[in-house]
């Protein structure tokens, strides 16, 4: 009978711990389906004092939970070295950032990882096209487009002015170098000490003389900016537009003074009234020049050429952006795309400008809060309608420096134009076989 009561007290036992087995089993957690694996990516992007990626991270995992961003900075122009040192070993990074001129060097060096071509087709229709002329290498308009890279940000020069030197009213006068020719002796006569106009870089940077060169129908590695076998300095084009830029702006600027004489400081110091700058500058010239924000600064668009017989066509300046990438050689390729797509978003370039003051390389600006308003980044997006794209071949490396010194020596030794054109195109040549 006590074998028998035993059994079934037993048998009530077990019954109740199967019955009470469904809520315990609510407060226990299995790891193995309830939490995915996370993936942590290393990210190299130029943010000096981490204000971009402090919000964009969040942003970021608020859609990707389960991919951890490992940030460190590192200039745009150190992270293509760095990566060849460092990412065979694994002490790279998954993504890294680089200026438009440094695509093809980082392609050729094997750097880079190509972007899936849904994503491609995804940003052709949502960004700028010239920043996507960049970022496929010259291939969007291709049978075989290749999405090399993410343009982040776009950016031209403009002409920046100090409305304590001169009116909005004088400016919009200015509408063609013509103008500006004639404005500078009225402006300097009035103006004891001072001048019109200055650069933010030097007489000799081709970056900023670009909008001069295309209108006279010239611009570097042919018709579209991929030919790596010359530069084309040769060409009467060329030789108009340096004709006119050393006996028509020369005088007004440097006069009989070098190439470098006068330059951002001239501008900082109230010497001068206007400078051709770019987005870079913004910040650092309210600061100096309208700390209280007050409304000071102005920005107007490139003058035209309409008195200028051999100068008959748009005088389009060089479209420069900011490039994001996916190392080839990644570990962590699906988690690294993902964030690379993420940066062209509204969410993503809003973050980018408010933190940075960067223009967005977006089409549609409409969800980028407060730009509608900002003067200098509409007067850049207008210039931007006629930009072309700086050329991304790996060879146009060599053409700044040949083209600096033929400028240079044009501009302060009277050289001949012609001859300096040959020597130039001669200075490439020998610097790319020596590259190569």
């Amino acid at each position: 009978m006590k074998k028998l009561t035993g059994l079934f007290l037993s048998l009530i036992a077990l019954f109740t711990l199967v019955a009470c087995t469904p809520a315990l089993a609510e407060d226990i957690v299995d790891f193995s389906e309830s939490q995915e694996k996370v993936t942590t990516i290393t990210v190299w992007l130029d943010d000096s004092e981490g204000l971009f990626m402090a919000e964009l991270i969040p942003a970021f995992n608020a859609a990707y939970p389960n991919i951890e961003v490992n940030f460190q900075h590192m200039g745009a122009l150190d992270s293509r070295d760095r990566l060849k040192t460092y990412g065979v070993s694994g002490n790279g990074a998954d993504v890294f950032m680089f200026p438009h001129d440094h695509l093809s060097l980082a392609i050729l060096e094997d750097l880079v990882y190509p972007l899936p071509n849904e994503l491609f087709e995804s940003l052709d229709t949502e960004i700028l096209d010239v920043a996507m002329d960049i970022a496929t290498a010259g291939t969007r308009n291709t049978d075989n487009p290749v999405l090399y890279a993410v343009p982040i940000s776009i950016e031209s020069v403009f002409i920046m002015y100090n409305k304590s030197m001169i009116t909005d009213a004088e400016v919009a006068n200015l509408t063609s170098w013509q103008d500006i020719i004639d404005y500078s002796a009225t402006y300097a006569t009035a103006n004891p000490g001072k001048q019109l106009l200055t650069t933010n870089s030097h007489w000799a940077d081709n970056y900023f003389l670009q909008s001069i060169y295309s209108a006279f129908g010239w611009r570097p590695h042919g018709v579209d900016g991929t030919d790596p076998t010359q530069v084309g300095f040769v060409s009467d084009n060329l030789t108009n537009a340096l004709t006119w830029l050393t006996t028509e702006l020369k005088p007004v600027v440097t006069g009989n003074n070098s190439y470098n004489s006068v330059s951002t400081t001239y501008f900082e110091q109230e010497t001068a009234a206007m400078i051709i700058t770019g987005p870079w500058a913004i910040t650092g010239f309210q600061e100096k020049l309208d700390p209280d924000n007050e409304g000071l600064l102005g920005a107007m668009v490139m003058p035209t050429f309409e008195d200028t017989p051999e100068a008959t066509n748009s005088p389009s300046t060089f479209a420069g952006s900011q490039m994001v990438a996916v190392y080839k050689y990644s570990q962590n390729k699906e988690a690294a795309i993902a964030f690379v797509e993420f940066l062209a978003s509204v969410e993503a370039q809003n973050i980018l400008y408010q933190t940075s003051n960067d223009c967005p390389a977006l089409k549609d600006l409409s969800g980028i809060d407060g730009i509608a308003d900002d003067v200098f980044m509409q007067v850049m997006i207008q210039q931007l309608q006629t930009s072309i794209p700086m050329p991304t071949i790996a060879e146009v490396t060599y053409y700044w420096s040949a083209a600096e010194t033929m400028v240079r020596n044009i501009w302060d030794q009277s050289a001949d134009i012609e001859t300096e054109q040959i020597k130039a195109e001669a200075s490439y040549a020998a610097s790319k076989a020596l590259g190569s």
